[in-house]
This record gives structure tokens, C-alpha cells and sequence, in this order.
């Protein structure tokens, strides 16, 4: 076996799997791009869900205010009423 022989014996297939691994590399790199922009996508559509989630706890917790209040007049009203 001569050295050029030898030479494309070890050189072809490592070059081979080192233009494998570049290509690998590159198709990743765009996956993860396409990843960015997928979540970026669904922050954007969450985000209207979101506003409106906080729109019903708050409109949640004034109405708990509210029963809340309720509770304490009636509460009240009970006392005077045992009172007399």
C-alpha cells in the first residue's frame, strides 16, 4: 500500500464525517431558529389569555370584597336584632 493509498483510506471517510457533523450542526442551528420564532409565536397568542385571566381575578377578588362586605353587614344586622 502506497502513502497516497493510505492517505485516502484515512482522509475520505474523516473528512466524510467532519462535512456530516458541519451539516448536523447547521441543520440544528436552524431548528433552533425556527424554536425562537415558534416561541415567540405562542407568547404572542398568550398573551391576550393572559390580560384576560388577570381580568377575571380581579374582577374575582372584588366580588370576594364584595361577599365579604355583604357578610359583615349581615353580620351586624344579626347582632342588633339579638340584641333587642
Amino acid at each position: 500500500m502506497t502513502d497516497t493509498q493510505l492517505y485516502l483510506a484515512i482522509g475520505v471517510p474523516i473528512v466524510s464525517i467532519l462535512i456530516g457533523m458541519t451539516l448536523s450542526l447547521i441543520q440544528i442551528s436552524g431548528i433552533r431558529a425556527d424554536m425562537r420564532g415558534m416561541r415567540s409565536d405562542v407568547r404572542e397568542d398568550i398573551r391576550p389569555f393572559r390580560e384576560d385571566i388577570r381580568a377575571v381575578s380581579t374582577d374575582l377578588r372584588t366580588l370576594t370584597g364584595k361577599v365579604v362586605e355583604i357578610d359583615n353587614r349581615l353580620t351586624r344586622i344579626e347582632e342588633r336584632l339579638e340584641h333587642r
